[in-house]
C-alpha cells in the first residue's frame, strides 16, 4: 500500500514537470521530485532502491504528458506500475517507518485506528484526483469522439467541478458515508441537465457528462477497497 502511495506521489508532482518549457528548470524540477519521493519513502521505513522505481514512472509520466503519441501508452504503464507496486509491496521488506512516531503523536481523534500507510495513500489519492486524474479525463474524452473535448473547452466549470467532486467522493465512500456519495451523484446530475437538455447536432453535450462524469467516479472509486 505504501509503495502505490509512492508511485502515486510521483505522479502527482511529475504532472507540473509539463508546465515547465526552460530545460534548467525542467532538469532542478526533476531532481527535486526524485529527491521528495526518495525521503518519503525513507520516511515510509524503505530503504533507498524503493524510492527510484515510483521516481522512473514519474519521470515517465511527465514525459508521456509532453508527447502526445505517448500518452495513453504513458498512462497505461504508470497504471500498471501502480497495480505491480501494489501486488509487490507486501513483500519489500521494511524498517520501523521514521514517520510513525511523527503520525501516531498527531492526536487527532479521527485518525485513532488509522495506519500511517493509509493515511499516506489516502492523502496522496486526493492529490492525484486533482490534476493526474484530470488529464486521464481530457485524455478519454479525447479519443472516445470526435466534440467531446471541445465540449469540455465549452463548459469550463467542469475542470473545477471535476476535481471537487471526486475529492468529495472519495472522501465519503472511505468514510463510509455512501448517502453522501449518493447524493453528490444525484447533484451532479441535477446540475448538469439544464445543459444536456440544450444539447443540439450530434449529443456531443450529453456525451461529454456521462463519459467525463463515469470516468471521475471509477478513478474516485477505484481504490476505496484498499480501506
Amino acid at each position: 500500500m505504501a509503495l502505490l502511495a509512492l508511485v502515486l506521489l510521483a505522479i502527482c508532482l511529475a504532472e507540473y514537470l509539463r508546465h515547465v518549457d526552460t530545460v534548467w528548470i525542467v532538469a532542478l524540477e526533476a531532481i527535486a521530485m526524485i529527491a521528495i519521493v526518495v525521503l518519503v519513502a525513507h520516511g515510509l521505513g524503505y530503504g533507498p532502491g524503493a524510492g527510484w522505481l515510483p521516481a522512473v514512472v514519474g519521470l515517465w509520466w511527465a514525459s508521456a504528458r509532453t508527447l502526445s503519441s505517448w500518452r495513453v501508452p504513458g498512462m497505461i504503464a504508470s497504471g500498471i506500475a501502480g497495480v505491480l507496486a501494489l501486488v509487490a509491496s507486501p513483500f519489500i521488506d521494511r524498517d520501523r517507518p521514521p514517520m510513525l512516531d511523527w503520525f501516531e503523536g498527531l492526536g487527532i481523534p479521527g485518525l485513532l485506528g488509522v495506519g500511517l500507510d493509509e493515511f499516506v495513500l489516502a492523502l496522496v489519492t486526493a492529490i492525484a484526483l486533482i490534476g493526474p486524474a484530470n488529464a486521464v479525463v481530457r485524455e478519454v474524452l479525447d479519443h472516445v469522439g470526435r466534440g467531446l473535448l471541445g465540449e469540455e473547452r465549452r463548459l469550463k466549470g467542469g475542470r473545477v467541478i471535476g476535481p471537487l467532486e471526486r475529492v468529495m467522493v472519495f472522501a465519503f465512500a472511505v468514510g463510509g458515508n455512501y448517502g453522501g456519495v449518493a447524493a453528490i451523484l444525484a447533484a451532479k446530475g441535477i446540475l448538469r441537465f439544464p445543459e444536456i437538455s440544450k444539447d443540439e447536432g450530434d449529443g456531443s453535450r450529453a456525451e461529454y457528462v456521462l463519459v467525463g462524469s463515469f470516468v471521475s467516479w471509477f478513478m474516485a472509486l477505484a481504490l476505496v477497497p484498499l480501506f
